[in-house]
């Protein structure tokens, strides 16, 4: 999963089902700001993308997958 510019996704974390925002990713693991403020590192196969909004000629689109 790779994180692309002007993107923004959020995420759900199992098993504890946080939601937050993906902020990067390296060697399969996703780091997160959980909407509580706290930053997590998790596995990739821990996470579940809710929403991925793009920023396309100042205006945003919203793709839910």
């Amino acid at each position: 999963m790779k994180l692309e510019e002007k993107q923004k996704v959020t995420v759900q974390v199992y098993p504890g089902r946080k939601f937050g925002t993906m902020i990067g990713s390296n060697d399969g693991l996703i780091g997160i700001q959980l909407n509580s403020g706290e930053y997590i590192d998790v596995p990739q196969e821990r996470v579940r993308i809710i929403l991925v909004e793009v920023e396309e000629d100042g205006k945003d689109k919203n793709n839910v997958q």
